[in-house]
């Protein structure tokens, strides 16, 4: 997810692209049904175990005797909810926002596991050996039409879900082989799939308008999804759904998929007749209401300032009682059956020093995103309270691949040996962060990699910082295309404190390399819509595009060791999020596909971390993006907000630390403890 601040950041897996504001955040969730270990594929819970290898936080230690009802939690945002319509959105502030009032068929705890929300259960139901080019014969045949330079397939009112591999246009005219959804059902109907789940609708689940949820909601909702901002994330696994009676949606998915579980369920449920509004028009700032199933409603707000919230009093959880849950193992009895703070406000200010003095001066309970080097200080002073979480939000850079002289392998191996990692972590984020020596984190090793460790020292030899090296690469470049130097390149960024210093260095090192005879490079920053929209154009870091910049953006990845891959160099994040320069490779496309489709993955852990091993080296070889380093998820909050815990991805910090009963986590207000 793009994150609008690496932890005031906005969300893209999915992922959700970070605005940037101190330390990422992240989103998303991974495994089959499980983490592959025999012994443990599925607890009695019936939860799925990811084992992502999160790092240990001292959990909250206040006894739930001492919970304190009522009040208004005060949060401090470092940028505006772009949207509140979930599809049209693809920022973890905009998702932030949406999750106080909107709810999925599905959650997860700490370390990944995967709990039925408004769905009872989530279950698979029948695996079959399926990719896509088996479903040939159910597919319709389009010929392909020319505009400028565009070669492009337009398939009329009819929704593409896919194309056969084999089919790629390249003049008007080409026969395309296309998969369209009433295509899917065809197939469906006759056996052919690959991954079936079924998901059965909790009869006490309701909307706020005191509605059932039923299985055409559940439906509606994937329909809107499709040719939304976030369709990419979705249907490279959907390949159909379709309800069986008012409680129940089977879902089918198009490859045999190692993610199934995680990845078949849309982010959250809307009420049928609300999944009909237009896309980027689902909004209260647009005189359209946002129903969800969630605690919370949307009560008052002044747009781009401030968004007040307020606890409903007939949430369908308070009605039925946490232990509705099958899968609580707390006191039902002592436990809230939802969040016990009467009243959220979101304030925007950008600003982190502003928003730490709104801090400091009380008129904020709890921010996210602070510089990074004022952690130690919160977290030292008696008046307030700092924690931190290893997160999967990451930064990185992309270099115009297309565009001479990055278009040599050489020259973008050699920026990777520019970037200095470690003077970023230490000097920008006060060690409080990991540089990316591999583009894969802790959080996601449990099913990302055969071999940490070994995966983190073969990295280095790509990513350490190696001037010397970096050097040697660029003579041969540059010599062999006899390109001119110093190379003019401009760096660009969001504003973001911390996001804009790590681009400093990266500039500074730029234009130090050799003694400045390589690179002359500059740096440009932006308004976080502004960049959103450059950046995730289909221009961006093409030739003669006026946009062959290099990129700076910090993403939200996911328990989903995919997520790190794929959003930066698979061919269906083009234009959407996040490879931002239009990475297209064959050879790319298919090894990062088969880390996780194919009954072997599936089926076989061990064969899954280690084909993920081997792609992300591969992908450091081919130095198409330079991650710089994984972030932490913080807290910055007054001592009046008792037993908070910290999420691992920002969007979903607050719904999180209000109330998780997958955790047996909730947090209250008390001015007594202050």
């Amino acid at each position: 997810m793009v994150q609008d601040t690496e932890p005031s950041e906005p969300r893209i897996d999915r992922r959700r692209v970070l605005q940037g504001v101190g330390a990422a955040g992240a989103a998303g969730v991974a495994g089959c049904l499980g983490n592959g270990d025999d012994d443990d594929d599925d607890d009695d819970t019936g939860a799925t175990d990811d084992d992502p290898g999160a790092d240990e936080v001292e959990a909250p230690d206040d006894e739930l005797d001492n919970l304190v009802e009522g009040g208004t939690l005060r949060v401090g945002i470092g940028s505006d909810v772009d949207s509140f319509d979930p599809e049209d959105s693809s920022d973890t502030t905009s998702t932030l926002a949406q999750s106080l009032i909107m709810e999925g068929l599905t959650t997860s705890d700490l370390e990944g596991n995967i709990y039925p929300w408004i769905a009872e259960s989530w279950e698979q139901q029948d695996v079959q050996d399926f990719s896509r080019a088996d479903y040939a014969e159910y597919m319709t045949t389009f010929e392909a039409e020319e505009e400028g330079d565009d070669v492009f397939v337009d398939t009329g009112d009819q929704y593409e879900v896919f194309r056969h591999p084999d089919d790629a246009p390249e003049a008007a005219g080409d026969e395309v082989r296309v998969l369209t959804f009433e295509d899917a059902a065809d197939a469906v109907a006759d056996g052919a799939y690959a991954v079936h789940m079924r998901a059965e609708i909790r009869e006490e689940a309701e909307f706020a308008d005191g509605s059932p949820i039923t299985a055409d909601d559940v439906a509606a909702s994937y329909h809107r999804l499709k040719n939304s901002e976030n369709d990419p994330q979705y249907y490279d696994s959907i390949l159909y759904y379709e309800v069986v009676d008012d409680r129940t949606i089977d879902v089918y998915s198009q490859e045999v998929d190692a993610e199934a579980a995680r990845e078949l369920t849309p982010l959250f449920i809307h009420p049928e007749e609300q999944a009909e509004v237009p896309l980027d028009e689902l909004d209260p700032r647009q005189d359209n209401d946002l129903t969800g199933s969630g605690p919370f409603e949307l009560v008052d707000w002044d747009d781009a300032n401030l968004y007040e919230y307020e606890k409903r009093d007939d949430y369908w959880v308070e009605q039925a009682g946490v232990d509705t849950f099958e899968w609580f193992e707390g006191d039902a009895d002592q436990f809230p059956d939802g969040p016990v703070v009467d009243r959220v406000e979101l304030e925007v200010i950008e600003e982190d020093a502003t928003r730490s003095l709104a801090l400091q001066n009380e008129e904020l309970d709890i921010t996210t995103g602070l510089a990074a080097d004022t952690f130690q200080d919160f977290q030292d002073s008696d008046q307030f309270e700092a924690v931190q979480r290893e997160s999967g939000g990451y930064t990185y850079l992309q270099p115009p691949v297309h565009v001479e002289p990055w278009d040599d392998q050489r020259v973008r191996q050699a920026f990777n040996k520019i970037v200095p990692r470690q003077t970023i972590a230490d000097n920008v984020f006060g060690g409080t962060v990991q540089p990316a020596w591999a583009m894969m984190p802790t959080l996601a090793a449990g099913t990302g990699a055969s071999d940490y460790e070994a995966l983190l020292d073969a990295g280095r030899e790509f990513n350490e910082f190696d001037p010397e090296g970096a050097e040697e690469l660029l003579d041969e470049a540059f010599d062999d295309n006899d390109v001119e130097t110093p190379v003019e390149i401009t760096v660009e960024v969001n504003t973001s404190d911390d996001r804009v210093q790590l681009c400093e260095q990266v500039v500074e090192s730029l234009n130090s390399v050799g003694g400045g005879e390589y690179f002359e490079a500059e740096l440009e920053t932006y308004e976080w819509t502004s960049y959103v929209g450059r950046i995730l154009s289909e221009d961006y870091g093409q030739p003669d595009s006026g946009l062959e910049h290099i990129g700076c953006v910090g993403l939200s990845g996911t328990f989903n060791p995919h997520s790190f891959v794929e959003a930066l160099h698979h061919s269906n994040s083009i234009g959407a999020c996040c490879n931002l320069v239009g990475i297209e490779e064959d050879w790319i496309d298919e090894q990062i596909d088969n880390c996780r489709y194919g009954v072997d993955v599936t089926e076989d852990a061990d064969l899954r971390a280690e084909r993920y091993q081997d792609t992300v080296l591969d992908l450091e070889e081919y130095g198409g993006s330079a991650v710089t380093h994984f972030s932490t998820q913080d807290s910055y909050y007054l001592p009046r907000l008792r037993n908070w815990d910290q999420w691992v991805f920002h969007e979903g910090y607050l719904d999180y630390g209000l109330w998780s009963p997958q955790e047996e986590q909730v947090a209250w207000l008390d001015d007594d403890a202050a």
